[in-house]
């Protein structure tokens, strides 16, 4: 089954309130709505996506950006319910996809070092640990792993 198939779509400011209370329920440090908003506002230079559960439902979301050469994924989660399905896999093949198209070489992304699974995702997919941000998050003060990959295909220079 595609993304398509299984309800992703781009993220409109309707979807706003859903994913908030989607990204309360994945995130110990959740983003407002108005930091979705300046996702949305970011244009042609931000990639922001939704699988839709059911009406009214989400079952996922992305946001990532990229400047000059680079992806940034921001944000990632997936209703717990819906885990293990291969949702988050194939929201940040989307995102690398959606990048490359743009020029993008690397990815790069920060996660919780006590995330286990969300590590073990990327560095399934290519991600390497970089570096360290200490006391990242502003919930328990715990570290973020900065990680990196080379997008697929693209010859890093």
């Amino acid at each position: 089954m595609s993304l398509a198939d299984a309800g992703m779509r781009a993220m409109e400011v309707r979807d706003l309130v859903a994913v908030c209370a989607l990204d309360a329920l994945c995130q110990g440090s959740p983003w407002t709505k108005g930091q979705f908003r300046d996702e949305l506002d970011r244009g042609e230079d931000g990639f922001c996506c939704v699988v839709d559960a059911e009406p009214g439902a989400l079952a996922a979301y992305l946001c990532a950006w990229i400047a000059a050469d680079e992806l940034t994924i921001g944000t990632i989660g997936v209703d717990p319910a819906r885990r293990r399905c291969g949702l988050a896999r194939s929201l940040v093949w989307c995102a690398h996809d959606w990048a490359i198209s743009r020029g993008g070489a690397i990815a790069h992304l920060e996660v919780r070092a006590g995330n286990a699974a969300a590590i073990a995702l990327y560095e399934a997919l290519g991600y390497r640990r970089v570096g360290v941000r200490r006391g990242y998050y502003s919930d328990n003060g715990e570290d973020a792993y900065l990680l990196l990959a080379d997008l697929p295909g693209v010859e890093v220079k």
